[in-house]
């Protein structure tokens, strides 16, 4: 009785606090402004962000790994490739206007996925420069200044997962 009241409750939790809907809609990706054959690294004081973009609009910004050697991390994301496509944290969709990049991915800070929106400049075709994330669930603007670099890499993966149609 106990285990399902509490398995009613998560549900119940979910129908009050629902996910964030993304608000950009996916568009496929049939540029050449911004290359898609591997992935794009962030480095950081602490380490390194990995984002994958795909020719189908979606892309995924997998989870920050404590380390700057993209050896190292590279290792890392071939052992979580799998449970990429079993998270909603992370995933999201991307558009390129000119020479402008927009993206919007889900983020887990409280009890539901929220989104986050950032926004930037491509510099050349292996790299870009994210100027702008806003956080539509508190409101706030943050102005950086991250330059993500490309490096092309295999197997990238899947970007088929059941969050955006």
């Amino acid at each position: 009785m106990i285990l399902f009241l509490l398995l009613g409750g998560i549900n119940y939790c979910s129908l009050l606090f629902p996910d964030d809907p993304l608000r950009m809609e996916r568009v496929d990706y049939i540029g050449n402004e911004l290359r898609v054959d591997g992935y794009y690294y962030l480095h950081q004081e602490d380490g390194t962000h990995v984002l994958f973009l795909y020719r189908n609009g979606t892309m995924i910004m997998t989870r920050h790994y404590w380390s700057l050697d993209l050896t190292v991390v590279e290792a890392e994301v071939m052992k979580e490739i799998d449970e990429f496509q079993k998270r909603k944290s992370n995933w999201g969709v991307f558009m390129i206007k000119g020479n402008k990049i927009e993206y919007e991915n889900w983020i887990y800070p409280y009890e539901r996925y929220k989104i986050m929106e950032g926004s930037g400049n491509i510099e050349n075709n292996t790299s870009f420069r994210i100027t702008e994330k806003y956080y539509p669930y508190n409101l706030r603007t943050e102005h950086v200044n991250e330059v993500w670099h490309f490096k092309q890499f295999s197997p990238k993966p899947d970007s088929t997962n059941n969050f955006i149609r």
